[in-house]
């Protein structure tokens, strides 16, 4: 935080830091409920606007949606009539505001790669003690203590095993290409042991959006490794394993086992429920409800033989969407899920782009690498999002901001590299 007042980005780094972590929630003293988001804010944005605006991303289609998306949830927020939609409002603003001014900030590799460092590590910071105490005979839905608790962001059991998915890639992408961190037999300790820790934070969550999660993850690893022997010799020996142990009996493998049966499960049968209102509602509502729209379906739960209880006439209240989806269906509308999607989508195909412009480039490997970690990342969270509502969480966005900065980077190395040729040419 220190740092930040030589550098924007410093405080930038600062500000995930604090995005993610929530240090002033879990302090006991001293920064205890201080504004420290606000305060790593300010800093940056002084320092970016009285010291450091070399070299400008172009302000292209991603950054137009995303600043689009900003001015669309203000409207949203103001024409609804849920009164928690400025609640909301007020952090998700902030989120979309940061992610239009990372590519600002966060032009050079070293910059780039020090982001993904904090984004990593701060995630890291709570998923590691639910990991080592996983390990220790601890977990179970619901049970496991995550540092933060309040069941908001990653202290929330689904969140964080889907989150922890997302972050194995860009562990992978640090390990191998890092300048920060050069890569050692110390890093490979380091980053090998915070994926072992993010499994195992998954596997203590025992939330079935872990599970789905890490098999989209595996998949996905398997389609694009060039040992594919390897994995699939692994997941031989790891279903060899699960054949012979009664998993029934242990709090994650019971948990497990509703998802083939989620006909008989309330808390799936309730998700569907919400779910078809979202679609009528949005269907009436173009334009969404606003943020916790869901209030407005008065959905309480489902019974066993499928009825529906609603709660009493004129409360507002209702069941959550667990749905990125219906989340942004719901609440922005159908023009606001479009602009959502687009971003998210335009993001695949310049993942995609680059790198098969830079594949046979040795020097432009780790853009290579990171377009593919980020790739898989995006996937990851388009599954595990699938049953829970993170669609406004600083993870997907920060994901859709560093394609920016890698994209706008790559173009300037293009730009550079024809200039000196033109040079010697003359």
């Amino acid at each position: 935080m220190l740092m930040g007042f030589s550098a924007a980005f410093g405080a930038a780094l600062g500000f995930v830091w604090v995005d993610i972590v929530k240090p002033q929630l879990i302090a006991y003293s001293i920064i205890r409920g201080l504004p420290l988001s606000m305060i790593a804010a300010l800093v940056m944005l002084m320092q970016f606007f009285g010291t450091d605006r070399k070299s400008p991303p172009k302000f292209g289609v991603l950054l137009g949606l995303l600043s689009c998306l900003a001015l669309w949830i203000t409207l949203t927020s103001w024409l609804s009539i849920v009164p928690s939609a400025w609640v909301k409002w007020d952090w998700v603003i902030k989120v979309l505001v940061f992610a239009v001014l990372i590519p600002f900030i966060f032009r050079s590799r070293v910059q780039i790669d020090a982001f993904i460092l904090i984004f990593v590590f701060s995630t890291a910071t709570i998923f590691f003690s639910a990991g080592i105490k996983t390990m220790l005979g601890g977990g179970g839905y619901g049970v496991l203590a995550v540092m933060g608790g309040e069941n908001t962001g990653l202290a929330e059991g689904s969140t964080l095993a889907a989150v922890c998915a997302m972050m194995i890639p860009l562990i992978m992408h640090c390990m191998r290409n890092s300048l920060v961190l050069p890569r050692s037999w110390l890093t490979d300790i380091l980053f090998l042991g915070m994926i072992v820790t993010a499994v195992a934070a998954i596997i203590g969550t025992a939330a079935r959006t872990g599970l789905i999660s890490l098999g989209v993850l595996y998949v996905f690893s398997v389609l694009k490794s060039k040992r594919r022997f390897w994995w699939l010799a692994g997941a031989v020996v790891v279903a060899i394993v699960v054949a012979n142990i009664d998993l029934a009996s242990t709090p994650w493998g019971s948990r497990m086992s509703t998802i083939e049966n989620y006909n008989q499960d309330s808390s799936a049968m309730g998700r569907i429920a919400v779910w078809k209102w979202t679609f009528d509602f949005a269907l009436t509502h173009p334009f969404g409800g606003g943020f916790d729209a869901y209030r407005l379906s008065g959905i309480a739960g489902v019974l066993e033989d499928g009825t529906v209880r609603y709660v009493p006439a004129g409360v507002m209240r209702g069941l959550a969407f667990h749905s990125v989806y219906f989340e942004v269906m719901g609440e922005q509308g159908f023009i606001g899920f479009l602009m959502y999607f687009s971003a998210i989508v335009i993001s695949l195909l310049k993942l995609r782009s680059l790198k098969k412009k830079w594949k046979d480039h040795a020097g432009m490997a780790w853009v290579v690498s990171l377009a593919d970690a980020l790739t898989l990342s995006i996937i990851v969270f388009l599954a595990g999002g699938s049953f829970i509502g993170i669609a406004y969480q600083p993870f997907i966005f920060y994901m859709i901001s560093l394609t920016i900065a890698i994209d706008q980077y790559s173009a300037r190395v293009e730009k550079a590299a024809k200039s000196k040729q033109k040079e010697v040419l003359k």
